[in-house]
């Protein structure tokens, strides 16, 4: 059963300015995996802005918006061996998915050079 959906679109410039003009906004956003993850491609902006896409999106997809002690690091988007990306959730943001009977979510992701898209189900 689909408890929720959300969606979200975000430019890449956006998210290259904020990371270049903001000391300490990735580190606040991001987990030192995705970090890592971002930092080792050509053109790290595109995958943090897609990151920052999917955490919007399940954000929505809560139901809750980014409230109630939820911080942003406890999403964290990790890719299966394949590249399928995956989110793994801790904290509150984990407390409040099974606290109200949450058992899965499902991701897309995608960007161009301009903007990045992500899609979330949970059921």
């Amino acid at each position: 059963m689909v408890k929720g959906i959300g969606t979200d679109i975000i430019e890449v410039d956006r998210i290259k300015r904020s990371i270049e003009k903001d000391n300490g906004f990735a580190e606040r956003i991001f987990s030192e995996e995705e970090i890592s993850y971002c930092r080792s491609k050509v053109r790290s902006e595109i995958h943090f802005a897609a990151r920052f896409a999917a955490k919007e999106a399940f954000f929505k997809a809560l139901g809750t918006g980014w409230r109630d002690g939820m911080k942003w690091k406890e999403i964290s988007v990790k890719n299966d061996p394949l590249g399928k990306p995956e989110i793994q959730l801790s904290g509150k943001s984990l407390e409040f998915f099974n606290k109200n009977s949450m058992r899965r979510i499902n991701i897309s992701i995608s960007h161009t050079k301009i903007y990045a898209v992500a899609f979330v189900i949970i059921e």
